[in-house]
């Protein structure tokens, strides 16, 4: 009994890091590429086009982020671009949004973090956000499987011209 679990804790061990390996090996960002997602999804929010998203958004992609949702009247938590078709048709039906990058906080094998900020429209006011890109290489290069999006929704209201009054 003894020999089989230390054979079994043995075998695990070894396949865990075969599978690091191969995950570094084939799956990591290279710091060019995760800058080039950066790149890409400031291209898929400030100039969007249909050639960027199908080349650089994966074929699963989906876009989740309350603070559209908000917008958008879609229940807190779903998915607010399920799919990439859905996400570019929005893309296609609004008007470019001026991000500018303010860091690239964290780059991990699959995932980048970087925080954001974008001044426009009527009130003219920083809206700040933070943006996590999953990352993917299923098709022999990097592309963005996932985004999920928070930001102040209240300063990009009033710049889209629209108006709060705090109750209370």
């Amino acid at each position: 009994m003894r020999f089989s679990v230390l054979a079994n804790v043995a075998f695990a061990s070894s396949a865990l890091a075969a599978a690091v390996a191969t995950r570094q090996e084939g799956a990591c960002l290279t710091r060019e590429e995760a800058k080039q997602m950066v790149d890409v999804y400031v291209q898929l929010i400030a100039n969007y086009t249909d050639e960027v998203c199908a080349k650089y958004c994966a074929s699963d992609f989906v876009d989740r982020s309350d603070s559209i949702n908000t917008f958008i009247f879609t229940p807190l938590g779903e998915p607010t671009f399920a799919t990439k078709e859905i996400f570019m048709a929005a893309q296609n039906a609004n008007p470019p949004f001026p991000v500018v990058v303010d860091s690239v906080d964290a780059v991990d094998c699959e995932a980048i973090a970087l925080r954001w900020h974008a001044t426009f429209g009527a009130a003219n006011l920083p809206s700040k956000g933070i943006t996590i890109i999953g990352t993917t290489k299923r098709e022999g290069y990097a592309q963005i499987k996932s985004l999920d999006v928070e930001f102040n929704s209240l300063i990009w209201l009033l710049n889209m011209g629209g108006s709060y009054v705090w109750e209370g």
